[in-house]
């Protein structure tokens, strides 16, 4: 018996695929050869083996990571109780992260599902915001690591979903969407851009190309822009550092 809770795998599976799902990206965006070799039409044992072990690469890396963070004591969450959840989280990144580069169809569908759990994640945060803004209400430490964790995620989201933009404009024989590199390059570049659009500090070195690229990129412009507003009127109302909870 797997003994796992559904509603704690839900929770898992919103908060923290998109982060497994960059992380398995990295990787594979160090051999990209291994994409090469996988079609549609070609070897079963390599369309199937190279995502499983992929997805047990992820998901074994994952929990040595929160397992060594955790007696570090830099993270409670999954260490007990939550370990099979987080296993399942990671594996299932890291088996559709080889997926995403084989065909456009898989692409558009993992893509969907990325910006799916980053508006899941919105909408969770959200809700937390109504206690954190409530007049007389001062934040804690946990409160500011939440908030903090929260953009990260919403780095990472944006971040698949320029890489996922760009690949797609290549499936279709268009201009790429970003000046992108190749390679682990891609990768890297993607997160970059992500990092200096959302910090409004803008290098332009690499810059949208396309329509569908420059409505995203203003999404995340606007997003970047109401995050650091509420993170600056929660730090200046006063943080509440006897409070750990």
């Amino acid at each position: 018996m797997l003994n796992i809770s559904f509603n704690r795998l839900q929770k898992i599976f919103i908060r923290d695929f998109n982060l497994c799902f960059f992380a398995s990206l990295c990787l594979l965006s160090l051999h990209p050869q291994i994409l090469s070799k996988i079609s549609l039409a070609s070897d079963i044992m390599l369309y199937w083996i190279l995502p499983i072990m992929s997805g047990l690469i992820i998901g074994g890396l994952f929990l040595f990571l929160n397992r060594n963070l955790a007696k570090l004591k830099y993270t409670q969450r999954y260490y007990n109780n939550d370990k099979k959840c987080l296993f399942i989280v990671a594996f299932c990144s890291g088996f559709m992260a080889v997926y995403i580069s084989v065909s456009p169809i898989y692409t558009y569908l993992i893509s969907s599902f990325i910006i799916f759990l980053a508006i899941m994640n919105i909408k969770d945060f959200i809700g937390e915001l109504k206690s954190i803004l409530s007049p007389n209400t001062y934040a804690t430490p946990n409160i500011i690591g939440n908030f903090f964790g929260f953009f990260i995620n919403l780095v990472i989201s944006f971040t698949v979903i320029n890489l996922s933009i760009n690949s797609l404009h290549i499936y279709n024989n268009v201009p790429q969407a970003f000046e992108f590199g190749n390679g682990a390059a891609h990768v890297i570049d993607a997160f970059y851009f992500t990092v200096i659009t959302m910090t409004t500090v803008g290098y332009g070195d690499i810059t949208p190309q396309t329509i569908i690229a420059k409505v995203m990129v203003s999404f995340e412009c606007l997003t970047s822009y109401l995050l650091f507003g509420i993170m600056i009127g929660i730090i200046t109302r006063g943080i509440d550092f006897d409070n750990k909870s």
